[in-house]
């Protein structure tokens, strides 16, 4: 899949009047490439700082509220949230998508194509407003995925903290799950589209996070949850063993939401505390 690194965009800042003493509340906005508009949250420490960390939300889930994010400027980082367009968060989505989020029946660009650009609009506005700071980013599911392309187009990104990354392997995790309800617009399109079968699995296979991450050599520090994950293990395994440079911690009791919510946070607090 290409993505343009480096466009052509504009933005505009708007700081927030929210009244706390450490942090300072913003809220970003600029234009997707199909003029959708796309807003970030950012959180940003009275601190001399220490690096960025982004967070992309799971599909469908809302941002992290600023007073989740401004946990992490007590280790004084700044802390960026991205509203996945169309989704649970503020930012648009004005490109059509019959079956979403994966295929349509009249439109070649896949909605994940928009995401992803949206993603690396978002670490091209953030080098420019917190030059030569180490970036980290954050993410479980579609967060994880984005994240990883992120890293595979910006050297910026110094280590990745993920969870039960989605859109890995996956025509051929529906290939051989097809019935599964978290495929059913993909099997709707397969229905409704008999004709369209190799466009289907050309498209699948365009946004296939293995194929995009494996050549990113950033360390990436890996929850993997053993009990009802999203994502089949048998795909995040092989995401697993595609990266050069990773580190897994094991959860067999917890399911891969409750990781992300409080264990794997927990981790990333402690990573970032001893650097």
């Amino acid at each position: 899949m290409k993505l343009e690194k480096y466009r052509k965009l504009n933005y505009i800042e708007q700081l927030l009047h929210v009244n706390h003493p450490f942090v300072k509340y913003k809220k970003i906005n600029f234009k997707g490439i199909d003029n959708s508009n796309i807003e970030l949250d950012i959180v940003t420490p009275n601190t001399d700082i220490k690096g960025v960390i982004i967070d992309f939300p799971e599909f469908k889930v809302k941002n992290k509220d600023y007073l989740s994010l401004t946990k992490y400027s007590m280790l004084d980082y700044t802390l960026v949230s991205l509203h996945i367009r169309g989704q649970a968060g503020n930012s648009e989505n004005n490109t059509p998508c019959s079956h979403f989020p994966f295929l349509d029946n009249s439109y070649e660009f896949p909605y994940y194509k928009l995401v992803f650009q949206d993603a690396l609009d978002t670490l091209q506005i953030i080098e420019l407003l917190f030059p030569n700071k180490d970036i980290y980013t954050t993410g479980v599911g579609q967060g994880a995925a984005i994240s990883l392309v992120c890293a595979s187009y910006y050297n910026s990104i110094k280590e990745l903290f993920i969870s039960d990354c989605s859109l890995c392997d996956i025509k051929n995790t529906y290939i051989q799950n097809k019935k599964n309800p978290i495929f059913r617009k993909i099997y709707n399109f397969e229905i409704d589209f008999p004709d369209k079968i190799n466009y289907l699995y050309k498209t699948l296979d365009s946004i296939d996070i293995i194929d995009i991450s494996s050549p990113i050599s950033q360390k990436v520090h890996y929850g993997l949850s053993y009990l009802s994950p999203k994502t089949p293990h048998s795909a995040q395994l092989k995401l697993i063993e595609s990266l050069k440079n990773i580190e897994i911690q094991h959860y067999k009791f917890l399911d891969y939401k409750k990781i992300f919510q409080h264990q794997f946070d927990d981790y990333i607090l402690e990573i970032l505390s001893n650097k």
